[in-house]
């Protein structure tokens, strides 16, 4: 099996245990840890598309690493420093009126921002640094830019796969953070650790928050 093929099957066997890990834990019903959890449902959701797309459609899983990491910070920012008013927007039923107001949610930078004010301390830091590193190449993925059309020639190497998988699965890590506050189990940060240990080969190296 190649270096890349055995990258994607060690990045499902991880995934497969944090997804355990959060379907163990029972999380907290208020409104701040509901919108938290459904958010990193949805990250989740996003990184297990990514990966089933890498090797079959590499544009198209490229572009997934945009709003996995979305999700995650909406997810953090719910949890930290979401008003009242922004939650109740997140959480409507859909309906026209609804999708109209949440337009008036946050972007990335207003997210980031507000956590750098109310967020856990180096949080913001270290989702700027992800978002620093990545958006620009990530957009032109998302708007059909310069990054696909280019690669979509040259092929994609298989150490520009490689890392975007690394980060796709630190993502889907920084999720356990988020559950370790919005549950009562007092053990995901130490799955957190073990896995971090045993999947370091397919794991940028991570900064806490």
């Amino acid at each position: 099996m190649d270096p890349l093929s055995t990258a994607v099957d060690r990045s499902l066997a991880l995934a497969t245990l944090v997804e355990a890990a959060w379907e163990r834990s029972e999380v907290s019903t208020d409104a701040t840890s509901s919108a938290a959890a459904r958010l990193c449902v949805l990250a989740l959701d996003h990184g297990r598309s990514l990966r089933m797309l890498l090797l079959l459609v590499p544009p198209s899983a490229i572009a997934l690493l945009r709003p996995q990491f979305e999700a995650l910070v909406r997810a953090v920012w719910a949890r930290h420093a979401a008003r009242e008013s922004d939650l109740t927007r997140l959480m409507a039923p859909l309906t026209l009126e609804s999708q109209q107001a949440a337009r008036k949610l946050p972007g990335v930078a207003d997210m980031l921002a507000a956590l750098e004010v109310s967020g856990p301390k180096g949080a913001a830091a270290l989702l700027g640094r992800a978002r620093a590193r990545l958006w620009d190449g990530l957009n032109s993925y998302v708007h059909g830019g310069i990054h696909p059309i280019n690669r979509g020639e040259s092929g994609y190497p298989a150490q520009l796969l490689t890392d975007l998988l690394k980060n796709s699965n630190a993502f889907t890590i920084l999720t356990l953070i988020v559950l370790a506050e919005i549950s009562a189990d007092a053990g995901v940060l130490e799955v957190m650790a073990v896995l971090h240990e045993e999947f370091g080969d397919v794991l940028p190296e991570l900064e806490p928050f």
